[in-house]
């Protein structure tokens, strides 16, 4: 039979007194070629065999077909002669973590990102919106002007519905600290300068920052068949400097648009020349 390595007494995995839960072992008998496993597995690299000590090659020395492992020539006579290393297996999933080995940044971003909502009372409402739906009402810590408020007695939730059992004292800090294991809400931290490929937002987004294209007049706000509805802006700066130019004389300009309180100006940025727009009233 065809074995790799050379035969190495020290660390003989045989010679472990309890069976570890990862591995199955087997006596040889000079005859017997199929042995059954006590795990599934779908490919002959799922597992790591070895005999008298000498680790078998894949598909070369055996193979294996769910529960089944076949060598290709029967392994020689021996007491638990025959191991088998379990590295990944079909329908079950075994393991076992070390103490303290979980660190932060393997935690989901909805269990160790709390979020905080602070409320705005006028001491007559008693129910609040919280920017996500707590799993209970146990799972938020509340307090007013830092007293530490109890559910039920309390308050109560429902979806992203706080409701205080008394409305508290107008303009008192009102404070909601969710305490992770959001129900349908996930929290996604991005490093900066993180690239997000084709992100589909709903509802509104609120930037507290500028939005700045990757690169200078390569990208589009809309298309030709999905144009925005309303555009609300301030004065509107428009310049085709970073690229050809226009397509009627072919030169480029940077100019600026800005309201008046009867007139609409134009300044050319290149010039510095301004101008009004003839703009003709309808009644």
């Amino acid at each position: 039979m065809a074995y790799l390595g050379s035969n190495l007494q020290t660390g003989d995995p045989t010679r472990t007194i309890a069976q570890p839960l990862d591995a199955d072992r087997f006596s040889g008998d000079a005859s017997t070629t199929s042995f059954t496993l006590t795990r599934r597995v779908a490919y002959p690299t799922d597992i790591e065999v070895f005999v008298e000590n000498i680790q078998q090659e894949p598909i070369t020395a055996y193979n294996v077909n769910g529960t089944s492992l076949t060598f290709t020539e029967a392994p020689p006579t021996g007491t638990n002669n025959i191991y088998v290393v379990y590295k990944q297996t079909v329908g079950t999933t075994q393991v076992t973590l070390a103490d303290g080995s979980v660190t932060y940044a393997k935690l989901a971003n909805n269990i160790r990102l709390f979020t905080s909502d602070n409320l705005t009372p006028n001491g007559n409402n008693s129910v609040f919106t919280l920017s996500e739906p707590p799993a209970d009402a146990n799972t938020v810590f509340v307090t007013v002007d830092g007293v530490v408020q109890r559910a039920p007695v309390h308050y109560t939730t429902s979806g992203t519905t706080i409701t205080f059992s008394s409305a508290p004292p107008a303009n008192s800090n009102v404070h909601v600290r969710h305490l992770g294991f959001r129900t349908s809400t996930t929290v996604t931290a991005l490093a900066a300068n993180s690239t997000i490929i084709t992100p589909i937002l709903q509802g509104t987004m609120t930037a507290n920052g500028s939005i700045i294209p990757g690169s200078n007049t390569t990208f589009d706000l809309g298309s030709t068949t999905a144009r925005w509805s309303n555009i609300y802006t301030g004065d509107l700066h428009l310049s085709n400097e970073g690229r050809e130019g226009n397509m009627v004389d072919g030169t480029k300009g940077n100019w600026t648009v800005q309201e008046g309180e009867q007139s609409l100006f134009l300044i050319n940025n290149k010039t510095g020349k301004k101008y009004r727009f003839a703009i003709e009233e309808i009644k």
